[in-house]
């Protein structure tokens, strides 16, 4: 049975996330802003490597003239590129451009310095390691879903 303190500890959880989300965001401009979908196809893209748009459509739940402006919004700015499918000439794969990689890559690494950072200048050695037990239990909610 759910309590208002299971309650009052997912809020107060689901605020600190988005806080801390915001903040990393910060930490690394981006040249140009990037919709929640936009970001979902190259998350999708990092974990398969490529994908046709209709897997794309089914995976995000998105209608694929939809997807199809996000696609072509991304090899805009360089993030996709397109080839023709082997087996099918008529359909496209979509991969990560060569330099995705590197941005993301890139990215990452400096969110996790400043991060990093922070922990190092605002924590004692205890605190981290409660910290570290903290992250091994909320990992357990990932887990589960």
């Amino acid at each position: 049975m759910i309590t208002a303190n299971d309650q009052k500890i997912a809020h107060n959880l689901r605020n600190m996330v988005s806080r801390l989300n915001r903040s990393l965001r910060k930490q690394v401009g981006y040249n140009e802003q990037l919709s929640i979908a936009e970001e979902n196809v190259l998350r999708v893209l990092l974990a398969q490597e490529e994908a046709f748009p209709s897997g794309l459509c089914a995976q995000l739940d998105l209608s694929s003239q939809f997807i199809s402006q996000v696609l072509n919004r991304l090899e805009k700015l360089g993030y996709i590129s397109r080839k023709p499918s082997k087996t099918d000439k008529r359909r496209s794969i979509v991969t990560l451009s060569k330099d995705t990689m590197q941005r993301f890559e890139q990215r990452r690494k400096q969110k996790e310095d400043w991060l990093a950072s922070l922990i190092s200048k605002k924590y004692t050695k205890q605190q981290k390691e409660q910290i570290a037990q903290a992250i091994e239990l909320l990992a357990q909610i990932q887990d589960d879903k």
